[in-house]
């Protein structure tokens, strides 16, 4: 008996460019199926989790909003996931354990969780939804007990916010404590401390005395253009903390003509990025909005009311409305439940979907981000550990194997991390390292001048300013050498360092200079150009920088602010005469 004829040939493998293309075609608001395709093969997953595919699948959709995958909740009932997905098909992502971990925020990629109070120190835990990294904070050294909250947020100057993930980050924490001393005097500090990931310290204090408490159990922030945070109660009272000037305000929520309560309310961004609270009373979803003034005549504002029976599907009209309990920033939708079921309302259009049954819950924290696998596998359940070094990768391209290093924006985050606490440290080497292996992976991903490598640009200038400090003779001979013995190479190496923290932070200067605003980073930077120019004795160029740092610092906070006095530009052991 003949053999049975051979097979036919497998056809060839489709190129990984025509690939990409296909791959970047799957809907935009269904990460499942980006999830499934990263599945099907190695050869596909490489390209699903590549940098440059995650930058191609935004760029695709310039004017589309981030969709919400979900939401982070604290309910206790264990049979409800940690993360729940709103989109078209089964989605998950592997968020902290709420056992131990209680969600206040998500922003710009990243959520923020403070550990349980049972513990013995309560700490913060920044999450990164997409990548899975994360990072630990401990709470500020002014913080003792209570319901606080925090809020985080990119900081890098000219972000989008689309994709601003690995970069640099600031959490602004709130609090109250008991400050009276007996019982006449009975009052409450409110106080707002910030973290810089640049630094990787808190901020001091800027507090409030008022006599009344908060507490912030039931509800996450909203932030308003770039600089004002806003945080509600669970009395219903508006806490204002200006990230320029750190002051904080207060003001009540709206009056209660409608039949309102202070609970019922929940912090919304209005049509024009405005500040504003929503309400779900009847069957009618009511939008106010914070009309401020510089004066007395701040107020609320009736926006519109939106008839639900319009918005909600058939059949949910006789059911009983709980108060709005989560606003997706970026997304501009908000999530109410009824008695049995949570649905999601789009503000912008007015169209409402149910995304599961009600179980019960109290807060939710919506994760508004594009959605492209990440080559990193993320650790399931509530522990989580730090990436590891970015592993050697086979790319196939043209049928013939290049290896190559990823060098993931993951990794530059580590680097720039681990550069902030050898500062911390003292160990100047070691972040000057750092700090420069990851600007290279920035720079290669980004490019020279983006928005996106200006922080790490700074710091690895100040880490090389202060390792030519330390370097420094102890005898006094200054940066360039003088006053040491011949042969002693010292002064040409602190020169060498010292002319390359100029080239980073003039590099910083230019990125920042693209953009209008006027920033405490844009300061920061021209103070360390002022503090080399005065090590080498170029008295001019460091009165310059200096002036110029104090013009903008002048926007930024009051006449009276110690940083104004600091700020006074040194000339050898004098002070300038500014008169």
């Amino acid at each position: 008996m003949a053999a049975p004829p051979p097979p036919p040939p497998l056809p060839p493998a489709l190129p990984d460019d025509v690939v990409e293309e296909i791959l970047l075609r799957l809907p935009l608001d269904d990460p499942g199926s980006l999830l499934r395709a990263s599945l099907v093969c190695k050869a596909w997953r490489s390209v699903v989790t590549h940098p440059h595919f995650r930058r191609c699948f935004i760029g695709l959709h310039p004017h589309r909003a981030p969709p919400v995958l979900g939401f982070l909740h604290d309910w206790e009932n264990k049979r409800i996931p940690d993360f729940v997905p709103t989109t078209p098909s089964p989605f998950s992502l592997a968020a902290p354990d709420r056992r131990f971990w209680r969600p206040l925020d998500c922003r710009h990629g990243r959520a923020l969780f403070l550990s349980d109070d049972r513990q013995e120190t309560q700490e913060i835990l920044l999450w990164e939804p997409i990548t899975g990294a994360h990072q630990r904070i401990p709470l500020p050294a002014a913080f003792r007990c209570g319901w606080p909250t925090a809020a985080v947020f990119c900081t890098a100057d000219g972000c989008d916010h689309r994709d601003c993930a690995g970069g640099p980050f600031g959490v602004v924490f709130v609090f109250a404590v008991d400050g009276s001393e007996d019982e006449e005097d009975w009052h409450v500090i409110t106080s707002a401390c910030l973290y810089s990931s640049e630094t990787g310290t808190w901020g001091k204090p800027n507090s409030r005395q008022d006599e009344f408490t908060m507490e912030f159990e039931y509800h996450s922030s909203v932030l308003v253009g770039r600089s004002l945070l806003y945080f509600l109660s669970d009395g219903g009272v508006v806490l204002e903390y200006n990230l320029d000037s750190a002051e904080l305000s207060v003001f009540n929520t709206p009056p209660d003509d409608y039949g309102s309560e202070k609970e019922r309310f929940n912090l919304v961004l209005v049509d024009d990025g405005g500040l504003g609270v929503a309400e779900a009373i009847d069957m009618e979803l009511i939008l106010w909005k914070w009309e401020a003034s510089d004066g007395t005549n701040a107020r609320w504002v009736l926006s519109r009311i939106v008839d639900l029976f319009d918005v909600l599907p058939i059949g949910v009209d006789s059911e009983c409305l709980s108060p709005v309990l989560g606003f997706a920033e970026g997304a501009n939708a908000i999530f109410v439940k009824t008695d049995s079921s949570l649905f999601m309302i789009k503000l912008q259009s007015e169209q409402g979907e149910k995304v599961c049954d009600d179980h019960g819950f109290c807060n939710l924290i919506p994760v508004v981000s594009f959605y492209t696998p990440h080559s990193r596998l993320q650790v399931p359940g509530g522990e989580h550990h730090g990436p590891a070094a970015p592993p050697l990768n086979l790319l196939r391209r043209g049928g013939q194997q290049v290896a190559w290093e990823e060098k993931s924006l993951e990794w530059a985050q580590v680097l720039f991390d681990k550069g902030c606490k050898a500062i911390n440290e003292k160990d100047f080497a070691n972040a000057a390292n750092c700090f420069r292996d990851a600007l290279k992976i920035r720079v290669q991903h980004y490019g020279d001048l983006a928005p996106q490598c200006a922080s790490t640009f700074y710091c690895y200038g100040c880490a090389l300013l202060a390792k030519a400090r330390k370097a420094t003779n102890p005898s006094g001979a200054n940066l360039h050498g003088k006053g040491q013995k011949d042969g002693n190479m010292t002064g040409d190496r602190d020169d060498s360092d010292l002319d390359l923290a100029w080239k980073m932070l003039n590099t910083a200067r230019v990125i920042v200079a693209k953009s209008p605003d006027k920033t405490m980073e844009k300061v920061n930077i021209l103070n360390s150009l002022a503090q080399i120019s005065m090590r080498r004795e170029d008295t001019d160029s460091a009165i310059g920088y200096y002036f110029e740092a104090l013009a903008i610092l002048e926007h930024l906070v009051r006449p009276d602010n110690f940083r104004i006095f600091e700020q006074y530009p040194p000339c050898g052991d004098n002070i300038v005469n500014l008169v």
